[in-house]
Order: structure tokens, then sequence, then C-alpha cells
């Protein structure tokens, strides 16, 4: 799905949300394995979740629609997108900042977006690659924005390796023909690679590894971390990040592997996808 112009409708046959076009994968209800031990648990419905990551010419159409409605607007030092959040049992309702407005470092391989005074640019050649610098509220505006929602870590796990008990979402080893990790080889080392990139491909001759999760979704082990609607621990306001990233060594791969920050933190390694409920 590689694309250059940010006006791109994304994939034919998908969900449409406003202009927005969206490609999702179903993962039927039922067992699945959870965490390092593969601890077998059900999940008792039907969803759906996102094939791809958010890439930054879906969040630059969200940002460009809702600054026009007045539902998110950029901050007097031009450095932020902000937006209204109802709270929650950390955070109180208010306004927070959602996404980090901004040029992409020349030390590394990344879009962002980037507000000239007039419009929302993104980094030439990286509209199809996962938008990272969204705080966890950007992340769950985007959400609001269209009706959907961030998947529970659950959620997020079954849909990466299902009932396999594999560590990634195709097996149980790893290498740079399958997922971005740091150092691991592909054209954009280091950096995002494009939404969907590692599919058996061979891109100016680098040759990918067709590695979907068993339900179809792609790059559920490395290139972006994925935000996810979970706490930490009961006692903790920082929220689960799940699969690894390009900025991080394999060893944050495994679809089991846990980690998180505060909901205001927002990276050039960290991004998202969203799921939808489609039977209870």
């Amino acid at each position: 799905i590689f694309f250059e112009d940010v006006k791109v409708k994304v994939i034919a046959n998908g969900y449409i949300a406003g202009e927005l076009l969206f490609e999702f994968v179903t993962v039927p209800a039922g067992e699945y394995t959870y965490g390092p031990g593969d601890t077998v648990l059900t999940i008792d419905y039907d969803y759906e979740i996102m094939k791809y990551e958010v890439t930054n010419a879906q969040y630059v159409e969200f940002l460009i629609e809702a600054n026009e409605n007045g539902e998110v607007w950029i901050s007097g030092s031009g450095s932020q997108v902000q937006g209204f959040y109802p709270g929650d049992e950390h955070y109180d309702g208010g306004y927070y900042n959602l996404y980090a407005l901004g040029e992409s470092s020349e030390n590394y391989n990344y879009g962002q977006i980037n507000w000239n005074g007039t419009a929302f640019i993104v980094t030439e050649g990286y509209g199809d690659h996962p938008a990272v610098y969204m705080t966890w509220f950007g992340a769950y505006k985007f959400a609001e924005q269209y009706e959907l929602r961030l998947p529970t870590e659950q959620e997020w796990e079954k849909a990466a390796r299902g009932n396999t008990g594999y560590d990634y979402p195709w097996g149980n080893s790893i290498d740079g023909s399958r997922a971005n990790y740091t150092n691991s080889g592909d054209p954009w080392d280091n950096g995002t690679t494009p939404a969907g990139f590692f599919n058996g491909q061979n891109y100016e001759g680098f040759q990918t590894t067709d590695s979907p999760s068993p339900y179809g979704a792609y790059d559920m082990a490395g290139n972006v971390w994925e935000w996810t609607d979970n706490w930490y621990n009961e006692n903790s306001s920082n929220r689960v990040r799940r699969g690894g990233s390009w900025f991080y060594d394999s060893n944050s791969c495994p679809s089991w592997y846990r980690y998180s920050d505060y909901a205001y933190y927002s990276l050039n390694h960290v991004g998202f996808r969203l799921v939808r409920t489609i039977s209870e």
C-alpha cells in the first residue's frame, strides 16, 4: 500500500470512516495464548483490528478534518496539536497535547507532520509509513473521531499470535526480512518501514518474507510500538504499548512483551492501530 501523496485514500474494500478508508482483519471469539508462559485465555466476542498501523497519511487527514471542525487546535507556540480529553481515574478531564509537530530528524528515517502556519505537511516520501509522535491522547482522539477504539492488550496479543504459542506472529525466530528493529537491515534502517512492507516483496534488492499474524495483520512485531487501552498495572498511570519498534532491538518484539509510558509522552517510535467489536 505504498503511496507518496498524503491525500490518497488508503485501501479499497475497507471500512469507510468519514473520508478515510481503513482495512480490517477479523479475530474470531475463542482461545489464545497470552504472556511469556503461554497461558490459555479466551475472548468471547468477535472483533476486527486494523490490518496495518495508522499511517502519516491517515493521521494528517484526521488532523485536517478535526482542526476544521474545532475538535483540535494548534498550540500558541505552534509545536503541539491539542484537544479535549474527558478524563479517567488517573488523568483529569481537560486539554492535552495530542501530537508533537515538527521536522523529522536527519539522523533517522521516519516521517513527521509539521504545521507551516496554514497547512499540515507530512515529511516527503513518508505518507505510507506509520504515524509517530502522537501521545496516547492523540491516539484516543483519532479513535473517537472515527467511532473506533484502542485495543486492550489482550485483544492486541490475540490478534498478534492467536492460539499458536509462538513468540512472534509467524513463529519462534526473527530476522530482518520479517520485522523492523534496530539494525535489522531494511532500506530505511534505522527508522520506520512502510505499513505492510514485510509481505514477501523484493524492494530494490531487499527481499522480505511474508509475515502476517495468524489473522492477517502486519507489523505486529517491530516498526513502531502500539498504544493500547490498558494501564500497566492497577496503580500505574502508564499506558501499555506493545510490539517493539525500530528504535529497540529484537528482544522487544515478542508478542507477549509489555512496555509502558505516560499517556502524555510523544515519541518517534510509538504509533497505534484500532479495533471495533463486531459481536458480543
